[in-house]
């Protein structure tokens, strides 16, 4: 037998060893749901009014400003 094809075997029975075990757990242990630990109380509200403005059309703007990054000094002091 070629070392290639028993290793595949081996990964094979131990793929359905592994099933084999978890459908056992789930047949004897009941299924556990979590729990909310609060009930949390949904109350109506007003929703806002959305209506659009022309100052709310993207615009195309270049970013500006220095590429120079700030750096932090050990201890926080300012130099």
């Amino acid at each position: 037998m070629n070392k290639n094809v028993a290793i595949v075997i081996i990964i094979l029975v131990i793929v359905v060893i592994a099933g084999y075990l978890v459908w056992l757990r789930s047949r004897y242990q009941p299924p556990v749901y979590p729990q909310l630990e609060r009930e949390v109380q949904v109350t109506p509200s007003v929703e806002p009014k959305i209506s659009a403005s022309p100052s709310a059309t993207p615009t195309k703007k270049e970013a500006t400003g220095s590429t120079k990054q700030k750096t932090s000094t050990p201890g926080g002091s300012v130099r």
